[in-house]
């Protein structure tokens, strides 16, 4: 005799304004890198996703059929390429759908805290990126696993998030109801369509033959993969989308008169992280000629 499925718990949430959770700056998209260059100094980004392309609860990372084919809609819409994988798995050939994505991730010049937190305040709080706008969740995540990001989110050690019988709902029967989250993830899918001409401009730098201007090629994207993301100067894209008329060649300088004065000020601040002085000093000295030139 089956039994029903247990009711979806009501989840609760609410900021308390703790400031844990900005512990390191954000991965924006393409537009918002640019609305944002004189706030975080960026590189430009390329990671690798791979989904199983059916449903099989050995292989697809997801715990029912709809988290899955959520996901792989959600990847559809914010990768840049999308291609035939295969891989193995418990020992089997597994047929995948690998997905490249491309964005932009700000470097941590503020020793282990948010570049646009001061005193425990957000100082862009009213433009702050999507990422942020749908936390305690994550716009590209399926709004079916909301139920465990969140209670990962609050269990993180040091975060001082609200989860009371006070806090407002945020969660009901396996929906996000929150309406500010529900509009971040909604214009964080509008932001990936808008950028659309922006990566697939990229995507055309990286072919072989072409003039790619410092772009890492598939082969070194995949080379990476299993140890993390592959970075380059954010300067590359900004060339790009102004070659590809989608911004003004002065917007391109601005962009990069920004963004290097910004170096100077994390160079000279004695919290930048070691391990980020010698990639800041080299986007400074590309900058830097990029402007006399």
């Amino acid at each position: 005799m089956s039994t029903a499925p247990e009711p979806a718990p009501t989840l609760r949430f609410a900021c308390t304004s703790c400031g844990a959770c900005c512990n390191r700056s954000p991965e924006v998209q393409l537009s918002e890198a640019a609305a944002l260059a004189g706030t975080f100094v960026f590189r430009l980004m390329f990671r690798l996703y791979d989904l199983p392309r059916a449903f099989a609860a050995r292989t697809a990372a997801a715990a029912s059929p709809a988290e899955f084919y959520e996901s792989r809609r959600l990847l559809a819409a914010f990768a840049a390429r999308q291609y035939p994988a295969k891989l193995r798995r418990e020992g089997k050939p597994v047929d995948y759908i690998r997905s490249l994505a491309v964005s932009a991730l700000s470097l941590d010049t503020g020793g282990g805290a948010c570049a646009a937190l001061h005193e425990g305040r957000c100082t862009i709080y009213e433009r702050r990126p999507a990422a942020c706008r749908s936390v305690p969740f994550h716009y590209s995540r399926a709004e079916a696993s909301a139920g465990r990001d969140l209670a990962a989110f609050v269990a993180t050690p040091g975060y001082g998030c609200d989860t009371g019988p006070n806090a407002p709902i945020v969660l009901e029967a396996g929906r996000i109801v929150d309406s500010e989250t529900r509009r971040a993830r909604s214009d964080a899918l509008a932001l990936a369509g808008q950028d659309r001409p922006w990566t697939r401009a990229i995507l055309r730098r990286m072919k072989p033959g072409s003039r790619n201007s410092g772009l890492p090629g598939h082969r070194e994207i995949e080379a990476n993969a299993p140890f993390g993301a592959t970075t380059v100067s954010m300067g590359v894209a900004w060339r790009i989308a102004a070659d590809a008329g989608l911004i003004a060649p002065g917007q391109c300088r601005s962009l990069i008169a920004d963004q290097s004065a910004l170096i100077g000020e994390a160079l000279a601040a004695p919290l930048c992280p070691p391990d980020e002085r010698e990639t800041l000093r080299e986007m400074r000295a590309e900058y830097r000629a990029l402007l006399n030139g």
